[in-house]
Order: C-alpha cells, then structure tokens, then sequence
C-alpha cells in the first residue's frame, strides 16, 4: 500500500517542475525465517578467489539481482579482508539502512538510455559502490531498470550534468583521425587499410561508458581504461568520460606499482 501510495504522488507529479521532497520512510525490514536443519539448497561462497575476484562476483551477483548468493560471498569477502572500504559499502547496501547512506532529500528523475545504478551511483553519490542502496530506495532490481522509469534520486534537484560531481576535471583528450596518404601513382589501394576514427556518436560513448565503470567496479581496470577510452573515441568533448578515464589510469597506474 505504501509503494501504490508512492507511486500515485510520483505519477501526480510527472508534467510538474520537479521539486524537492523528502525520500519515503524506510521499509521495515522483513521477519528473517527460522533456519532449518537441510541446508543443502544454500549457496555456497566460490572457493579460490581473492578479495578482488571476490568483490567482483559481490557486484556481479547484485547486478543479477542476486542477493541471497552476494551475501554469503560478501561474508566471505569480509573474513578475508575485514578493512575493504568496499565491502563495507556493500554491507550497509545489503543488510543496512540504504536512507543512512544517501542526502535526505530527493527528486524526480527520468532514466536516460545507458544510465545503470552504478552509474548514477556514480554520478549523483560519488560512489558507485552505492548502487545497491540506490536500487532498494528506487525499489527496482538492477537488472531491471530501463530507459523512461521514474526514480527518486537523493540529493538536490539539477539537471544530469555528469561533469559536476568530479572534484577536478582534466584536459579533454582530443581524438585526431589518422592522416591518411595519397596511393602512389599506379597502386593498388590497399584493401586491409585501417577503419576511419569512429564519428561523434554519444549514444555509444554512454554504453561504452557504462561497459567501463561496471568493469572498474568489479576491479577489471586493464579492460575498464580500454572501454572507457573507446567512450572518449565516440565522445571527445564529454568531460564526464574524460574524468572517469583519467581515474581509472590513476587507479590503473597505483595497482602496476604495488
């Protein structure tokens, strides 16, 4: 009833300057069941991974929307490395209160295509280890949002400038396309030549951009710098993507020199 309620206020509301309000009352959390002697069906941690292998199938299972399996392999991830910042993150997601962990007030805000909870975790947080506690506010699985739902997003109303919430923006990175040279006279054109640089297309820098910062939140960074800078290749005045790139080299960088 209370979800119908919220759902009636936000749809009243669609049409209208968005305002800000305060986030609903947490939901009270459910009875935990009794355990019982057959634990058969319970699942069981991976065994052989480290704690970034760990972490990774954490949010990977949380994507899946998974979390009766992310539970029992963040439990695992927290024995093996108590202190992991993003354990913890993880943990209050999982097992505390989300309201806890995110600004009190709230607005309306529309999905864009290739938005994801980590990447408005991301965006309008500043970590998107928060995305599971965005989706238990938002009341959505994370495999199930889509383009043109309408969510609660914490925080104050602005518009969804991704460049605003990074603390430092680098020089934008400029993509030049190879400079290509004339055939000598009487030769054949080569049919192996290189594809031309890709054309300005946002729409596959976002996905692009997605691709990334999943990877670099599951500690992939090789592939997250490699995804991230094709996003810049398809967008080079994003300084949003730009900012995550150079992020993601920092990260990139401090890891090769441990």
């Amino acid at each position: 009833m209370l979800a119908a309620a919220a759902m009636l206020t936000l749809l009243g509301g669609c049409g209208k300057k968005a305002e800000l309000q305060p986030l609903p009352a947490p939901p009270e959390a459910a009875p935990v069941a009794p355990a019982t002697g057959n634990t058969g069906d319970m699942p069981q941690a991976t065994p052989g991974l480290n704690p970034t292998q760990r972490l990774a199938r954490v949010v990977d299972l949380l994507n899946r929307n998974d979390e009766k399996a992310a539970r029992v392999e963040l439990d695992a991830l927290l024995a093996q490395d108590p202190g992991r910042r993003e354990a913890k993150v993880l943990e209050q997601s999982i097992k505390g209160n989300p309201y806890a962990m995110v600004p009190r007030n709230s607005f309306s805000y529309v999905v864009a295509p290739g938005d994801t909870f980590i990447t408005l975790a991301l965006d309008y947080l500043g970590d998107s280890y928060k995305f599971y506690a965005l989706a238990r506010i938002s009341g959505i699985a994370p495999n199930m949002l889509k383009p043109g739902d309408i969510i609660q997003m914490p925080g104050r109303v602005r518009e969804p400038s991704r460049p605003g919430v990074q603390r430092s923006r680098p020089p934008v990175t400029r993509v030049r396309p190879p400079r290509r040279t004339a055939p000598a006279t009487g030769a054949t054109p080569a049919t192996g030549a290189a594809p031309a640089a890709p054309q300005n297309d946002p729409a596959t820098a976002l996905r692009y951009r997605r691709q990334g910062l999943e990877q670099m939140t599951a500690g992939r960074i090789d592939r997250a710098v490699s995804l991230l800078g094709r996003a810049l290749q398809y967008d080079p005045d994003n300084r949003a993507i730009a900012a995550d790139l150079a992020r993601a080299r920092r990260i990139q960088g401090a890891v090769q020199t441990r």
